[in-house]
């Protein structure tokens, strides 16, 4: 039987099974205007599908134990993993150098499979106040049905803020690394109980050496559509990075892994403002897995430091070792934790970097530029290179 997923009786549905033991009924439900374009996968994978997927927000009065309330809600109706992976896929094809051959023999592997079940398992088992407010989680395998129904973040600072990185004031940065680091911490000393059936490609020595051929090819093809960013000297540092896998992801394997975001920028935030000061809000978190902490961080940097501010990166890091080791003391020692911070840089240039730059080809991304040369700062000060 199709169900209508923009009704008051599915809504309904999905706020009940959500609280089980109360009591509710959904009053009246109108609809209301809301950007979808800052979710490049669901924008992307629509197109190439004939069911409903993306964003849509509600105004919905409910009654719950007797109370009434009226919330702006957004539901947001996910792409199975697989239609994101040949949407991916055909990126790659468009790209049309060997990395359209190659992409598709590893399509599956780069962290895209299961976006469709990753945050319900996040939601429903690891409730944080970091996260937005849920309303209801609906999954149905045998339709491809997958929904979280979520709060409206309005009136919030600094939502879809990834072109604007000098709003990202020093208050702002110390409480998203500071809240990131409590979020690390937790899972640093208890691994969460999540579905590992869901996270099969976590980032690891084997899994690193696998997708090598992959990884040349991502290089290869920035090289050749965006000569202007991925110049021969940067292109002959990631290919030294490349080469250095088996030994940088050696030392990788021995320091602490956490559950991390793995899109920790300004496209995924927001502040709530809670009694005058700013609150991190995390979202989207279809791509999170584990590695280093300090991964979320060099991430996050990368997209809010402009040339201007790459001498604070440092100071950054180390307020966030600072952090993290008051909540987990086995963070004493400054240079291995910084040096840990810089080989997790490794991989977020050779896979993430990558990954935005075949799309970046096809379809440019303004703030790109920007990211790309904050990332190649970054590893010009790794002392890692002083080897070669």
């Amino acid at each position: 039987m199709q169900v209508n997923l923009l009704s008051s009786d599915f809504i309904e549905h999905m706020m009940q099974h959500h609280c089980p033991g109360a009591s509710l009924r959904v009053r009246s439900l109108k609809p209301i205007d809301i950007d979808n374009s800052a979710s490049i996968l669901s924008v992307l994978t629509a197109g190439r599908s004939e069911r409903l997927i993306g964003h849509f927000a509600f105004t919905v009065n409910y009654e719950k134990n007797g109370q009434v309330f009226e919330r702006n809600m957004v539901m947001k109706i996910k792409p199975h993993g697989n239609e994101i992976v040949e949407m991916l896929n055909s990126l790659a094809q468009a790209c049309s150098n060997p990395l359209a051959e190659v992409y598709d023999q590893f399509k599956s592997l780069t962290g895209f499979q299961y976006t469709h079940v990753r945050e319900q398992e996040i939601y429903s088992k690891l409730p944080s106040t970091l996260t937005p407010e849920i309303y209801g989680l609906y999954t149905d395998p045998e339709s491809d049905t997958y929904v979280v129904l979520m709060e409206y973040l309005q009136d919030v600072q600094l939502i879809n803020s990834v072109m604007k990185p000098t709003e990202w004031t020093d208050e702002y940065l110390k409480e998203s690394l500071r809240s990131i680091a409590a979020w690390h911490a937790r899972h640093l000393v208890q691994r969460p109980s999540i579905n590992s059936r869901y996270w099969s490609d976590v980032p690891s020595f084997a899994y690193m050496n696998e997708l090598k051929a992959l990884w040349q090819c991502f290089v290869k093809n920035a090289a050749e559509k965006s000569a202007d960013l991925y110049t021969p000297d940067r292109v002959a540092t990631l290919n030294k990075i490349i080469d250095e896998i088996p030994a940088y992801w050696s030392e990788l394997e021995k320091h602490p892994k956490t559950f991390i975001h793995n899109d920790f920028n300004p496209r995924n935030t927001c502040f709530k403002v809670i009694d005058g000061k700013p609150h991190l809000c995390v979202y989207d978190w279809e791509l999170a897995t584990f590695h280093l902490p300090q991964y979320d961080v060099v991430e996050l940097l990368c997209f809010v430091l402009d040339e201007d501010r790459y001498h604070l990166r440092e100071e950054y890091l180390e307020f966030y070792r600072q952090e993290l080791n008051k909540l987990v003391p086995i963070f004493e020692d400054q240079d291995t934790f910084h040096r840990g911070f810089y080989l997790s840089a490794f991989d977020f240039g050779l896979h993430r970097l990558g990954m935005y730059m075949m799309a970046h080809s096809v379809s440019p991304y303004p703030f790109i530029p920007r990211v790309v040369n904050s990332y190649f700062d970054l590893i010009s000060h790794c002392s890692y290179f002083n080897r070669f």
